[in-house]
């Protein structure tokens, strides 16, 4: 060969790289240049199937492997060096792919032939002829053979008799062609999230209503087929635990698998409509005891105790605690309830000795210390240090009137029961008052000063055990000296009716 000859040879001689590798471009010159090569890397290049459309009569002549499954799929590199040498045709670095592509797609032609063939004979040459489902129908003349497409979603959804847009097909389709996402170890995060969104996603009520329906599949709770095979296609159970706190519990979520990969539902929880309907909130108590109730969705323990801070509340028990492989659940932000106006401070104090569990279930004691302090630079709390000791006698002599913090039947009687002073006994007679000797003789004087404080313990009955003229008892007169009968009986009969029943002395 000449050295005119071998130049244009060489020259010709470049190097590029198809599946999946960069371009490589070898400048060769004469001279100096021989030794030292010119290398330049430019994007990857696909295979250009249509520039051998004249080479290869068949595309099993490539890829034999299609339609024998013992032969490679793709061509191997000796194949491609027999024209690609240098000399004939420019060298070129190729690396035959190894395994099934990035993908969810389970397809396979040696499979999809034998399910074809059975379906409909008159396909036994389905795999022979490439163009049915790797060129559209626009494809045509006698390139179409070679002008291909990796898969023709349109092709396949024809030949299947599904006329709906592809990804709202129903969703016992989907696992016609795909795998579930946890079994498509390939694919990468950026290509999840890409995947397209079904019209149904967009739903007003897709959110609360909706996507649980249609989550729910065939089979026992927590087989694969417990779950749609359509969430399963696109989603793991790592987007479920964003919102749902009760995942562990629901068998559809629980037959997902946990993949990292899938993205976490990146929106914020929104409020259902009826929880902002007026009212909502003095209801909500006895909605979310009922057995339907579905607060353990989006609620946990910790939801409750943010406002109910006197103690769990009843209802709280069906909910879980927040923990791994649950959602953190609804954040919530204490906020008053409509009843709580301006005018509403001034008059709190008999709604809160009639009802004080109602308050309780939102507010402490230092809540109401905040107001309800005469020097709030100077004390801790409202009363003094040592008031516990001394609280007896400044009750009696009506230091500051209890009633309006505290109410006696409850707030007094439960402190004294858990302090252990409680009567034992009949009056006299190992009782709360026996620090007191001879206190019987004169209570009567007490009861008359601050009757308030005998209500904190004791009932009427208590009184008309001794202290009454019909009945039994001892018959002790429960008037004291210069007893008015017609006054009392004028200002109100109802209390002569406790001890005198409808007969009452005087009355016609």
């Amino acid at each position: 060969m000449t050295r005119r000859a071998t130049t244009r040879a060489t020259t010709r001689a470049t190097t590029r790289t198809f599946g999946g590798r960069a371009l490589l471009l070898l400048a060769v010159a004469t001279g100096a240049l021989l030794a030292a090569p010119l290398v330049t890397r430019t994007p990857t290049l696909a295979f250009p199937h249509a520039k051998h459309a004249t080479l290869f009569p068949l595309c099993t002549s490539c890829h034999a492997g299609i339609v024998d499954p013992a032969a490679p799929v793709f061509p191997t590199v000796p194949s491609c060096a027999s024209c690609h040498d240098g000399q004939v045709e420019a060298r070129v670095e190729w690396t035959p792919r190894v395994g099934p592509r990035a993908s969810n797609l389970k397809f396979a032609h040696d499979t999809h032939q034998r399910a074809a063939v059975q379906k409909d004979a008159a396909d036994s040459a389905l795999s022979r002829t490439c163009a049915t489902c790797h060129v559209t129908g626009s494809d045509t003349g006698s390139r179409a053979r070679m002008t291909v497409q990796r898969a023709v979603v349109a092709q396949c959804l024809d030949c299947h008799g599904l006329t709906a847009p592809h990804v709202d097909l129903a969703p016992e389709n989907c696992s016609t062609c795909h795998l579930r996402l946890t079994d498509a170890p390939g694919l990468t995060t950026a290509a999840i999230a890409a995947f397209p969104k079904p019209t149904s996603h967009g739903a007003p009520n897709w959110k609360f209503e909706a996507h649980g329906r249609i989550a729910k599949g065939a089979g026992a709770p927590g087989s694969p087929e417990a779950v749609s095979a359509k969430c399963a296609t696109c989603h793991a159970r790592n987007l479920c635990t964003t919102c749902h706190v009760n995942a562990p519990e629901v068998a559809a979520i629980a037959a997902l698998a946990l993949d990292d990969r899938s993205p976490r539902y990146a929106a914020k929880l929104t409020m259902p409509r009826d929880h902002e309907a007026p009212g909502f909130l003095r209801r909500h108590g006895p909605d979310a005891r009922r057995s339907d109730a579905t607060c353990a969705t989006c609620h946990v323990r910790e939801s409750c105790m943010t406002c109910h801070v006197g103690g769990e509340p009843r209802g709280a028990d069906a909910l879980h605690s927040s923990g791994p492989g649950r959602a953190p659940g609804a954040a919530l932000t204490r906020t008053p309830p409509a009843s709580h106006t301006e005018e509403f401070r001034e008059r709190h104090g008999r709604e809160a000795n009639a009802r004080p569990q109602t308050c309780e279930s939102c507010h402490e004691r230092t809540t109401c210390l905040e107001c309800h302090r005469p020097e709030p630079g100077g004390k801790s709390r409202y009363h003094a240090p040592s008031f516990l000791t001394r609280h007896p006698s400044s009750a009696y002599a009506r230091e500051a009137n209890c009633t309006d913090c505290h109410n006696p039947g409850q707030f007094c009687q439960s402190c004294h029961l858990q302090a252990g002073l409680v009567a034992t006994g009949r009056l006299g007679r190992t009782g709360y008052h026996d620090a007191f000797r001879g206190f019987s003789l004169g209570h009567g004087q007490a009861a008359r000063q601050s009757l308030e404080s005998c209500a904190a313990c004791h009932a009427e009955r208590d009184c008309t055990a001794c202290h009454s003229a019909v009945g039994g008892g001892f018959r002790f007169n429960p008037h004291g000296p210069g007893f008015n009968a017609a006054r009392a009986r004028a200002k109100n009969p109802s209390v002569c009716i406790a001890c005198h029943g409808r007969v009452i002395p005087g009355v016609p």
